[in-house]
């Protein structure tokens, strides 16, 4: 390619894209999304009603779900309040803890005798 004409020769012969109807016939089909899951009866208190779940495994629709997970957190926290957990000590009562652990296992700080 020694002139502007060749090397747009060289670019219309070999780099061209292929025509349409070539990559029509090339193209796979689009992937068909699968059909949609049948409607169901609400597992959920109240009034009888149907809902397309999301997935296979959905009993509840999303008003009823979100009740019940409002319900048991809030049943999670009044049990928490009615028997709080003690306080966790501080860092210096763990550490001092931790040193008479060790002090302990290792013998040192004890009566120790020989035979």
């Amino acid at each position: 390619m020694r002139t502007a004409f060749g090397f747009l020769a060289h670019r219309l012969v070999e780099k061209l894209p292929p025509r349409p109807e070539e990559v029509a016939e090339s193209m796979s089909p689009p992937p068909s999304s699968p059909p949609p899951l049948p409607l169901i009866a609400c597992d959920g208190p109240g009034e009888e009603h149907l809902f397309r779940p999301h997935a296979s495994w959905v009993t509840t629709c999303g008003p009823c779900h979100r009740e019940q997970q409002r319900a048991y957190w809030a049943d999670l926290m009044a049990r928490a309040e009615a028997d709080p957990a003690p306080p966790a000590p501080s860092w210096r009562e763990r550490v001092a803890a931790e040193a008479r652990a060790d002090q302990v296992a290792s013998g040192y700080g004890t009566r120790a005798t020989a035979t």
